[in-house]
């Protein structure tokens, strides 16, 4: 479902907004965002203790972020289904305290990031399971730069069944070191957006998870894993 901007909720209480800044309970608020939801059915999409997820929805509600929609029937019970205030909740930064932006925005990638760690790895398990047992391991090297790079990879290098046919659909790209004019990283960016673009239309069964950043390098100490 597309979310409507237009209906944003603007979120001010303390309370709400002390919530909302934690991983956790962002990721259970997503789950009530496009439609009435049961806890019961939340608690097992997200993997979590019945009870915890009944103590995370009542603060919810307690802080205004949720609220009651109906009640259902469900084997001669009646159940509450709940949803979120609005499709889009906005927090505005000043409303963060002691919180800069940088530190949102940090622990929203860091989110999304556990969240795709988990398919990285299931994928690249299956891609070590075809590839005769091919030592999986850490490689520690420095770039062309000098640059400290600490990264997963195969004992013989990066399988070649990657892009096969019967392989998942996975990557994990990472560059450090791409010297590019201001002409051409606009170029990049504008053919990264036209790219997801072109498939963010498709209607296919699968589901995955992307994320792209292409930003000037603030070097550091040690590069990310790739």
């Amino acid at each position: 479902m597309k979310a409507d901007f237009e209906s944003r909720k603007r979120i001010e209480d303390s309370a709400a907004i002390r919530l909302l800044r934690k991983p956790r309970m962002l990721r259970f608020v997503g789950a009530f965002l496009s439609e009435p939801r049961l806890v019961s059915d939340v608690a097992d999409e997200l993997e979590m203790p019945l009870s915890t997820a009944w103590r995370t929805a009542n603060a919810l509600v307690g802080s205004g972020v949720l609220r009651v929609h109906d009640t259902r029937q469900r084997a001669g019970r009646a159940l509450k289904r709940y949803v979120a205030i609005a499709p889009v909740l906005f927090v505005p930064y000043e409303a963060e305290g002691d919180r800069l932006p940088g530190d949102v925005v940090r622990s929203l990638v860091a989110m999304r990031v556990e969240e795709q760690v988990r398919g990285l790895i299931a994928a690249a398990g299956t891609t070590l399971a075809a590839s005769g047992g091919t030592p999986w391991g850490t490689l520690i090297y420095t770039n062309r730069h000098g640059r400290l790079v600490v990264r997963p990879d195969f004992e013989s290098g990066r399988t070649p069944s990657l892009l096969g046919a019967n392989a998942p659909a996975y990557l994990n790209f990472y560059s450090d070191d791409l010297h590019l004019t201001r002409r051409q990283a606009k170029r990049l960016q504008i053919e990264l957006v036209e790219l997801f673009k072109k498939y963010k239309g498709c209607e296919g069964t699968g589901v995955y998870s992307l994320s792209t950043v292409l930003a000037p390098l603030v070097p550091s100490d040690v590069a990310p894993v790739r």
